[in-house]
């Protein structure tokens, strides 16, 4: 019995989920691009975040445990960035942000005092010219620049973002004055302030310092310094204090505000001659590390990169390292040349202890690695590193930092590139395999123009979806008496009523090509056999 139903209305889950959501909106001359993401129950207060230079937004997954409503603002005004102060030295960029601020904090029922400002690097100036200029009492600012002008000079597309064509000098110095003479006016000193920073950051000599003074004069001024070795570079400052800095935004956001004053966190220096202890006897140990990051297919070769060291140094000081990459399979192995390559942040990445710098850590394979003689089959691969001033030759298990699968046609065969954490194998196997029952395939169109071939028809396992990237992979493959040559193909979707069509141009084999770039088109509907189609 057919009833009369009422409309649908929202399902109110939906209109509650607690994620980002991007959106653009206009305030006076400028449009202003954020992500807003509602709190988390009762959490009421405002959190607004400002990012640093190469990010879009700030602070990335970091404040997924924040419970506020956080407002991320992106630093894009007609193209360039701003320092959210001025674009193209146009200073209205900041009462447009500001606008968009006050329209939040209205739409939320927040008042001035339930908001916290946060921002790293450039981030964490902008932090400090809203507050200030626009009265915020909640300012958290790590590694903030003082000098705007002379710090977006020469720093690629920001200084004529912010300085205007050719970035003139007396543009400059008005953008180094900027932070002063807000400093020198402010007249409301209630105000909760932290600023993070670090005697490893040279920016701290160049940038941080200078705030110092002005700053000491509020209420409630805390000054975290991060005295780590593993903070070297600026960047390195937030990702070391995260801990702090989430513990202030908790605190801050739910309307406690924090008295440190000047504190220093992190272990402080390095006991340099138990440092050297450490490290030598870590060296002297039977342990070597490889690592996978890296595998691409491409061109007909595998190129692979990661990191490959002896762990520790010796009391003698740091030797040049030799690496090799080893596919076993039944008892045989074969060898093939590693090539150092420099790694700056790996003694972050495997401190033990103590800091190590590893910077020639890294391993690539060279552009003339050529794996057409290895016989097909499946191999483990290790890789063997040797310091031959120190007498030391060690082989390891090649793992892989995620899971990684790349592969490639190599004539008339594929190798692939398989593991993860357990292991790294390389496989080679013929590309072409017997028929598999219930395959489908069939030539509906073919042509030759100069030296391409175009082939496209069905192929496809009826059955089985190919509608996600990944599901399988095509090659076309030529054989004939000068030999076998194989295409890799991309995959296109295309609708169809009937069944799966594949699709795929290449050029003709020739001694010069041997493996030419090819491309395609199949239906998303199918997942194909995974063999190749013949052509005699």
């Amino acid at each position: 019995m057919n009833e009369t139903l009422p409309a649908l209305s929202p399902n109110y889950a939906t209109l509650r989920r607690h994620v980002f959501t991007e959106a653009t909106e206009v305030h006076g001359k400028w449009p202003v691009e954020f992500q807003f993401r509602p709190a988390r129950g009762d959490h009421r207060n405002l959190l607004v975040v400002f990012s640093s230079v190469g990010s879009r937004y700030g602070f990335g997954n970091a404040l997924d445990s924040v419970q506020c409503h956080i407002l991320r603002i992106r630093d894009h005004f007609d193209g360039g960035a701003s320092y959210y102060v001025a674009r193209d030295m146009d200073f209205s960029v900041s009462e447009s942000v500001q606008s968009l601020i006050s329209s939040f904090m209205e739409r939320l029922g927040v008042s001035r005092d339930g908001v916290t400002l946060l921002g790293a690097s450039k981030g964490g100036s902008a932090a400090l010219y809203y507050g200030i200029r626009y009265d915020y009492k909640n300012i958290v600012a790590s590694t903030p620049q003082y000098f705007l002008g002379s710090y977006s000079h020469g720093h690629g597309q920001l200084g004529d973002a912010v300085l205007g064509e050719g970035q003139p000098a007396e543009n400059v110095e008005i953008m180094d004055s900027v932070m002063r003479d807000l400093l020198e006016k402010d007249t409301e000193f209630d105000r909760n302030i932290y600023v993070i920073s670090s005697p490893g950051d040279d920016q701290y000599e160049q940038e941080v310092k200078h705030f110092l003074p002005a700053l000491r004069s509020y209420e409630n001024f805390n000054f975290l310094f991060v005295d780590s070795p593993t903070v070297r570079r600026h960047d390195e400052v937030v990702r070391q204090a995260m801990p702090s800095i989430l513990s202030i935004v908790y605190a801050l956001t739910e309307g406690v505000a924090p008295r440190w004053g000047d504190v220093r966190i992190g272990p402080g220096p390095e006991d340099e001659e138990k440092a050297a202890e450490h490290l030598d006897r870590l060296r002297r140990s039977d342990t070597a590390l490889a690592v996978l990051t890296r595998a691409v297919a491409a061109d007909g070769r595998l190129r692979l990169a990661g990191h490959a060291f002896l762990p520790g140094v010796s009391r003698e000081g740091a030797k040049d390292e030799v690496k090799r990459l080893v596919l076993e399979r039944r008892g045989r192995s074969w060898t093939f040349p590693l090539t150092s390559a420099k790694e700056i942040r790996l003694y972050r990445e495997y401190f033990d202890e103590y800091v190590c710098a590893y910077e020639q850590g890294g391993f690539a394979t060279p552009d003339d690695l050529d794996l057409t003689a290895l016989p097909r089959g499946t191999y483990e691969a290790s890789v063997i590193v040797s310091s031959p001033d120190e007498g030391i030759e060690r082989r390891t298990r090649l793992i892989a930092s995620r899971p990684v699968d790349a592969r490639q046609a190599l004539g008339d065969c594929e190798l692939l590139v398989r593991g993860g954490g357990n292991g790294v194998k390389v496989t080679k196997r013929r590309i072409l395999g017997d028929d598999t029952d219930g395959v489908r395939f069939s030539l509906e169109k073919s042509w030759q123009r100069d030296r391409t071939v175009h082939a496209e028809g069905v192929f496809f396992l009826p059955g089985r979806n190919a509608d996600k990237k990944g599901h399988a992979h095509y090659y076309l493959v030529l054989q004939g008496r000068r030999g076998c040559f194989s295409f890799r193909r991309g995959r296109t979707p295309r609708p169809c009523t009937r069944t799966g069509a594949a699709g795929t141009s290449a050029p003709t084999p020739s001694a010069t090509s041997p493996r030419p770039v090819t491309r395609g088109s199949t239906c998303p509907r199918f997942r194909p056999a995974g063999t190749g189609c013949t052509s005699r």
